[in-house]
């Protein structure tokens, strides 16, 4: 099981951050992730396989003045 925003999702070996992001409505590429607790760089979500027991933290970032 991968765990991400609260809500849990079947692993498997090729499962990937980018996907995780798919399945939680991430459209927008202005969000911080952390895959237990290591930040994964935006280039990487398609290639970062999650392994089992994964927690993926995510953050969007927010610009302002």
């Amino acid at each position: 099981m991968v765990t991400a925003k609260g809500k849990q999702f079947d692993w498997r070996p090729d499962l990937t951050v980018q996907e995780i992001l798919e399945r939680l409505g991430y459209a927008l590429p202005m969000v911080l992730v952390r895959v237990n607790g290591q930040v994964i760089r935006r280039a990487d979500w398609p290639s970062t396989r999650l392994p089992d027991g994964a927690v993926v933290d995510v953050q969007p970032i927010v610009a302002g003045g």
